[in-house]
């Protein structure tokens, strides 16, 4: 591909004349000098903790011959240099233009919130791969399609990755995308030459916020309401309270789906079920013309809104509606309120509940479902923000019968300082909480422990299948880990 073509609609200047370089033959674009060779454009990024540019020498030494730069640094005198005003922004658009605008070919569905993306993501997916329409996944779990999978660093993969994915999808017949948007990706400009057919919005309160993330909520808000500036259609949940925020600043037309308020998707008649491997809910879907019977193998509120929101994507694609409720029916995701069938006395469960507001949307949840004690074990992140710790504690204290506190994902902090921190919650709570840094044990312990009609709750790893362990991802599979406990207490005989 010419240099020229890379380069459409990027605002630049460059160190050579144009009509001399704007034929250069560029083989790809590379951000990571390591992956540079003959014909790469090298674009430098600054990021939160190295600046790109830095690496533009090692790039020069690998063949790199073309570099994207904000600022002008000494590299030989055949490198052209082409300086922009954001190297983010640019490398956004030359992705797009290198894999030749996937995206505009492709049905995009963008997913943003503070919690629900993963699950409506999947749950459009199932729906709309069921009905016929091939439909890939991009977010937090990683890349799926056709039945090929891809591991991603972050849940809004960088522009270059996203662009890549899109036209790999395309190229083996994927003809519609449901992805995670996550604010920082909007943040870093990873989505800006994204064609988003829909635009979901499933709630908001404070999250990543922090120096390495959001300075302020409104920031975080700002972030969240630009994906309805780059969409067609937006679906969103009005009975969230930041919801007129994000509908004042939307530039596509907007749909509404609620539990509440009066909406065009809202459910009502909602009731609960509970069985060995699923706890679910039922509800009447009503809208303007009709009303559907829907349930969906996952409980409470947070539920039923992601199922609405995945209802109005498929009344906007006239998807059939019988496909489309009997693909709910079945609509599961990899840790998020997944029930483990290996107690038959009692009902545990793996959730990805890392901040106050998720947990406690799914302890409250629980609590309406028959049981004995309700029992959480859970931890913190190491190295972040310790408002957090204190709101998982708070929620953990207030809601629990009896709390197990350990590590979760500790990287080079110590987990007991992060433990001392949640421990502080329960002073004078009528919640009992045992201290086991170990996760390991602390899952056994759990399971060791459980009575009949207990809840035990996983929280915080949910998919994850690792322990980030003083930088380095150490294999751990929490699921596997319970499987295997309850497996040894058969074997003793304990359950019979």
């Amino acid at each position: 591909m010419k240099l020229f073509n890379v380069m459409e609609d990027v605002k630049f200047k460059s160190n050579k004349p144009w009509e001399e370089i704007k034929n250069t033959e560029i083989k790809d674009i590379a951000y990571n000098s390591s992956k540079c060779e003959d014909e790469y454009i090298f674009v430098a990024i600054k990021g939160e903790t190295v600046d790109g540019h830095k690496y533009c020498e090692d790039a020069y030494k690998r063949g790199c011959r073309v570099f994207i730069l904000n600022d002008d640094i000494s590299l030989g005198e055949d490198a052209i240099k082409l300086f922009v005003e954001d190297s983010r922004i640019a490398l956004s658009k030359m992705s797009a233009n290198y894999f030749g605008n996937p995206s505009k070919e492709l049905k995009v569905i963008g997913v943003t919130g503070t919690k629900g993306k993963t699950t409506i993501t999947n749950y459009i997916s199932a729906v709309l791969n069921s009905s016929g329409l091939n439909t890939g996944v991009i977010g937090t779990n990683g890349t799926f399609y056709n039945g090929v999978s891809e591991k991603t660093v972050n849940t809004t993969p960088e522009s270059y990755e996203l662009h890549r994915i899109f036209r790999t999808m395309l190229d083996n017949g994927v003809q519609c995308v449901s992805m995670e948007v996550s604010s920082g990706g909007v943040m870093m400009n990873r989505v800006e030459d994204v064609d988003f057919d829909i635009a979901i919005f499933s709630n908001l309160s404070p999250d990543h916020i922090g120096p390495k993330e959001h300075p302020t909520f409104e920031h975080y808000l700002e972030c969240k309401s630009r994906l309805f500036t780059l969409a067609k259609h937006g679906i969103i949940n009005i009975d969230d309270e930041h919801a007129e925020k994000i509908i004042d600043k939307a530039t596509c037309d907007v749909e509404r789906f609620s539990i509440v308020k009066d909406s065009d998707v809202m459910a009502k008649n909602i009731e609960y079920s509970k069985e060995i491997d699923s706890l679910g809910v039922s509800f009447t879907c009503h809208t303007k013309n009709e009303d559907l019977n829907c349930y969906i193998c996952s409980p409470g509120e947070f539920s039923i809104y992601n199922a609405l929101a995945v209802i109005a994507v498929c009344r906007y694609l006239e998807i059939d509606q019988d496909i489309m409720i009997g693909s709910l029916k079945k609509a599961k995701v990899n840790g998020r309120v997944e029930v483990l069938p290996i107690l038959p006395y009692a009902t545990v469960i793996v959730d990805y509940a890392h901040n106050g507001v998720s947990l406690e949307n799914i302890l409250q949840t629980l609590k309406k479902y028959d049981h004995n004690r309700l029992i959480c074990l859970f931890g913190s992140v190491g190295g972040r923000t310790e408002i957090r710790r204190k709101e998982l504690g708070d929620v953990a204290a207030r809601e629990c019968d009896l709390c197990i506190l350990t590590s979760d994902n500790p990287d080079f902090e110590d987990p007991m300082n992060v433990i001392r921190d949640i421990a502080k919650s329960f002073e004078g709570t009528g919640c009992e909480y045992i201290v086991e840094p170990d996760r390991r044990v602390a899952i056994e312990m759990a399971i060791e422990m459980a009575k009949e009609g207990d809840m035990i709750v996983f929280a915080g790893k949910g998919h994850e299948t690792y322990q980030l362990i003083k930088g380095e991802r150490i294999p751990f599979s929490e699921k596997e880990i319970a499987i295997n406990a309850a497996k040894k207490l058969k074997e003793a005989a304990v359950i019979i």
